[in-house]
Parts: C-alpha cells; structure tokens; sequence
C-alpha cells in the first residue's frame, strides 16, 4: 500500500510521523482529496500562501467537516464569532480590539517576568535526574504566562489547564465520533460560565490585565461581549498556551535527535541562538500541521481545481517543507533562513500571539541550557514518542529527560 493510500488525519501512523507523507502529498496529489473529513489536503507552499493570503476566496466561515458545520461538532457555542472562525468585517473588528494586548511594547515588557517564570520552572525541574520536561516546563510556563495576562486568579490556573486540555484533546475523537466528548462539553460550559463571570468583573471594576482591555470601549472599538471574551480567552489557551508548549517539546526532540546542532547550541548558548533554534522547530517540526477553510466561489490550484463550497485543509507543517521553498527541507539546520515559514499562519489571520511565543520560546531554552545543557531520553521514555491523537496540534504529550 503507498503513503498516499494510507494518509488519513486520523490514522494513528501518520500522526506519529506525517513528513513522508507530505512528501509524497506534494509530489504526487498536491489536492488530495480526504475521505474521513469529505475535504482536499492542499500540500505545496506556493498554494497554501495563496490560500492564506486570500480570505475572500478562501473563507473561516462556516467550514464543513463530513457535510456538517465544524460548530456543530465543537464543545464550544459556535454561534460566537472569533479571530479564527470569521472573516471581515467581524474579524477586522475582533483583531483591532485584541491587537492591543500584543503590541510590541506590551510583549517586550513581559520578559523579566517570562525570565523569572523560565528560572523557576527550570531550576524545580532540573533539580532532579530525570523529569518529564513537558510537564517541568513546557506546559506550566506558558499556561502560567497567559493565566497572567488574562488576569485569572491563582487558586483558577489547575482549572484553566485542565479547560484548555480538554478542549485541545478532545477534536480527535469529536473527528472520529461525529460529536464532541461528553466531558469536553461539561469542562467548555465550566470554562464559559467562569469567563463571563470574570468578564463581568471586570467590566464593574477594571484592573491592568487583559479581560479589563477587552471589555472596556476604547478609541470608539466597541468593547467584547462577556461570550466574545470567552471564545478570545479559549483562542488564547489553544493559540498561545498550546503553540508555546508544542513548540518547546518539538524543540528539545530536535536537538536530542540533531546531536550535531545540539553542540553547535551549547558552544553558543545565546538568546539568539536559541531564538534560531526556536524558529527552525517551527518549521522543521511545526506546533500547528493544518488549518481549515472553505472556497467561496472555483478556484483553481497548482494540483487542479477546487470547487465552490468545498472545505480545504491547509497543509501549513507540509509547506514548511517544500524543497521549493526551504532547500534541504528534511534537514534541521538553526542557522538557516526560515523567513516566510506558515507555521503561524499569514495573512490577516497572522497569529496575533506569535511575538509571546518567539519572547518564551528563546528565554526558556536559554535558561534551561545555562542549568542543563547536557540532556537525552531518560530510560522510563518509551522510543515511539506519544503525540496523542490530534493531527493539527503536534507536540509531545510527555518527554522524559535525565541529565547526561
């Protein structure tokens, strides 16, 4: 059987290790048509920019997943519109209230406390011989760092996690079943009511953090609605909590498995260099593999046409390596240009949190490199890395490590 006849988003091999398929994806079925979702797998840079990059064309409305509204099938209320799900007029409004909170100022600002937090976490974690990284650090900096910003009470953050978990984890199956999990839908109306309760506070009583922001009017942007914070607050959890600790995992895989640029790292161990290192995982071994969206009108590709009302999966991990685009793409080479990598998609759905994952990112590997910059598999690490069941979300659900 080849590649192409066992790609499916839901097969658990191709979850493991999606890169020889893209391959062959690109080669031979650049508009590959997925039986399991009822949608093309479109797989070459040069189409995925230009999907990215036309909205009008290529919609985040109303995406079909198997004939029936992808909202139809989330824990979440649908009927909410976010910075993912919708297009202009809405989307344009929702980004110019939310961009705020990302100015580069904003962000830049947060780094003694991301330094403080990295030190922390990586000092506990490392203070044994062997520890599970994502659970050391991968997880808890970056779920820490948006709880922060959200302004979400302490005694919350378990919570938090646990909601943005649930949610993450949860599409597999809501793929596979037709139906979200039971649980998903019960820790989703928890996670609501919860945010809107915030929200509310908020609204009476302002404070410095990110909720207060997004519900006060400013500079005649009408302000989010207690359900609109909500759907932003999840967007964030899946965004920038999720992008951040998939980003860190994949990161420290690519080392370990790349000995000679792991040298290369600890005889430079520099913010910059780890910022290299950070941005080449993005491409090499993407957080995100795919997005969603669904034609407008025909519209015609380099693999052939597609027809109006169809929905498309994006192949953003397969475009990362398109030898067209990056040379040498199987190779993980920090010191390469990644300029123009999709891992964060382009356009106007540019991921608004991408400047705080570049700052956590480079100041996480720092640190752990000035503390341990000597790390391989422990023995209690199985040798087939656990990647869970989602395709469009890759990361390590677990890494154990031991110092060397």
């Amino acid at each position: 059987m080849s590649l192409l006849e066992k790609f499916d988003v839901l097969n658990p091999e191709v979850i493991n290790n999606p890169y020889p398929y893209f391959t062959e994806l690109r080669e031979k079925a650049p508009l590959f048509w997925l039986e399991s979702l009822q949608a093309h797998a479109v797989s070459r840079y040069e189409d995925v920019a230009y999907i990215l990059k036309n909205p009008a064309l290529f919609s985040s409305v109303d995406i079909r997943v198997n004939g029936r509204l992808a909202s139809e099938r989330s824990p979440l209320d649908g009927s909410v519109s976010n910075l993912v799900n919708s297009d202009p007029p809405i989307h344009t409004r929702l980004r110019g209230l939310v961009s705020r909170a990302f100015l580069p100022k904003r962000i830049s600002e947060m780094e003694p406390r991301v330094l403080e937090l990295s030190r922390s976490f990586v000092a506990e974690m490392t203070a044994r011989d062997e520890f599970d990284f994502m659970d050391g650090l991968a997880s808890p900096l970056p779920v820490t760092v948006i709880s922060e910003m959200l302004g979400i009470e302490v005694s919350r953050r378990r919570d938090f996690k646990r909601w943005s978990d649930s949610l993450i984890h949860s599409g597999a199956q809501t793929l596979r079943d037709g139906k979200p999990p039971e649980e998903a839908v019960r820790n989703a109306r928890e996670m609501s009511d919860y945010m809107a309760e915030i929200a509310e506070k908020r609204r009476l009583e302002p404070r410095g953090d990110l909720i207060s922001l997004l519900v006060q009017s400013s500079d005649g942007v009408e302000a989010l609605s207690p359900q609109e914070v909500n759907s932003f607050a999840i967007i964030l959890l899946i965004a920038g909590n999720e992008t951040t600790t998939n980003l860190l995992g994949n990161s420290l895989l690519s080392l370990i498995r790349n000995p000679e640029q792991y040298e290369w790292l600890r005889r430079n161990p520099t913010r910059e260099a780890c910022a290299r290192v950070a941005e080449e995982t993005l491409r090499y071994d993407s957080p995100v593999l795919g997005l969603m969206r669904r034609t407008t009108q025909e519209v015609e590709l380099s693999g052939g046409k597609l027809p109006a009302e169809s929905t498309v999966v994006v192949l953003v991990g397969s475009a990362n390596h398109d030898p067209r685009k990056f040379a040498n793409p199987e190779r993980f080479d920090p010191q390469r240009d990644t300029h123009g990598l999709m891992s964060f998609g382009h356009g106007i759905h540019f991921c608004l949190g991408a400047p705080l994952t570049r700052l956590e990112a480079p100041v996480a590997l720092e640190e752990l490199m000035e503390r341990a910059p000597r790390l391989g598999f422990a023995s209690r690490q199985p040798e087939r890395i656990d990647y869970g069941q989602s395709f469009f979300l890759r990361g390590p659900r677990s890494l154990w490590l031991s110092k060397n």
